[in-house]
């Protein structure tokens, strides 16, 4: 069991590795479609070993079943989703306010659950998505001189609702035991994420195979980054935190994001777009910590 000291900064190790990712992309200024399948498709060979020491570990039968299977490949195809459209936002509008975007998902999450199971939204969120609406209308310049990319926007959004989808398919097909096979899981989702990326560039005519080595070499450190140290990161550290700790601490990867954006890309926000930013953040914070209260609540 890791101490949550070490768990903390674990969190923050992955939320860092997620922000890294998004300047990686904005670096590469390649095809959005075919950086997304690329940054899965490279990271199943290396997330291989962990999947045959984890199937060492755990009883397949029980953390394996034919539901987690299925829910893990068709989960991956929403990953495939959000990551085209994702990356197609990081060009658009930078690395920092396309993550803040994603962050969407946070208020999407309880809305599927309403549409799917009936369960009534928390009240919180009357106040919640006013305040993100209006955040999302400050970081996309709305109230700047600048003229506005709005299909920047767009992208990020439905990227942040592709990953809510990820997230309710994940958690809703998820086994009921206490040793799970997460890597084998996320292997299976990058697997089928990749094909979705890639058949949704080829199929459009965005598919380009990239021809510089150099090009291969950010891909290459792009699944490493985005798809291994964030995945192995937030899972260890997450079996020493408790949850509303762990959410919480994930929404620490816009931050970083908009921070590398400005060290690495003098890619400097408005005070506008920073105030949209901390309306989104805020808005995510707030909702993550409702949701655990309510739970909690609930099973009291």
């Amino acid at each position: 069991m890791i101490t949550p000291g070490r768990g903390v900064a674990l969190m923050l190790l992955g939320s860092l590795a997620m922000a890294g990712s998004a300047s990686i992309i904005f670096n590469l200024g390649a095809e959005p479609m075919t950086v997304a399948a690329f940054r899965c498709l490279l990271a199943v060979p290396m997330l291989l070993p962990l999947v045959l020491w984890e199937l060492r570990r755990v009883d397949r039968g029980q953390a394996l079943p034919k539901s987690t299977l299925i829910g893990a490949a068709v989960a991956g195809v929403a990953i495939g989703v959000d990551y085209s459209f994702y990356n197609t936002s990081i060009g658009l509008i930078g690395p920092g306010l396309a993550t803040v975007l994603i962050n969407i998902q946070i208020v999407i999450l309880p809305l599927i659950a309403w549409a799917l199971e009936g369960t009534r939204p928390m009240k919180q969120l009357a106040v919640i998505v006013p305040l993100m609406v209006l955040g999302v209308a400050f970081a996309a310049g709305a109230f700047d001189d600048a003229a506005l990319n709005w299909f920047g926007i767009v992208a990020g959004l439905i990227a942040g609702v592709a990953y809510a989808s990820y997230l309710a398919i994940i958690r809703r097909t998820s086994p009921p035991t206490i040793r799970p096979a997460p890597f084998t899981v996320v292997t299976i989702v990058c697997l089928t994420a990749g094909l979705t990326a890639g058949g949704a560039a080829v199929v459009s005519g965005r598919f380009e195979l990239p021809g510089a080595g150099v090009d291969w070499l950010w891909l290459v450190a792009l699944a490493f980054v985005g798809q291994v140290v964030v995945y192995l990161c937030f899972n260890i550290a997450m079996t020493g935190l408790n949850e509303v700790l762990a959410s919480t601490l994930m929404l620490t990867g816009p931050i970083f994001a908009i921070l590398l954006g400005v060290l690495l890309f003098s890619d400097i926000p408005t005070a506008w777009q920073l105030a949209g930013c901390a309306m989104i953040i805020a808005g995510a914070w707030w909702a993550a910590a409702a949701q655990r209260r309510n739970h909690q609540a609930g099973g009291e």
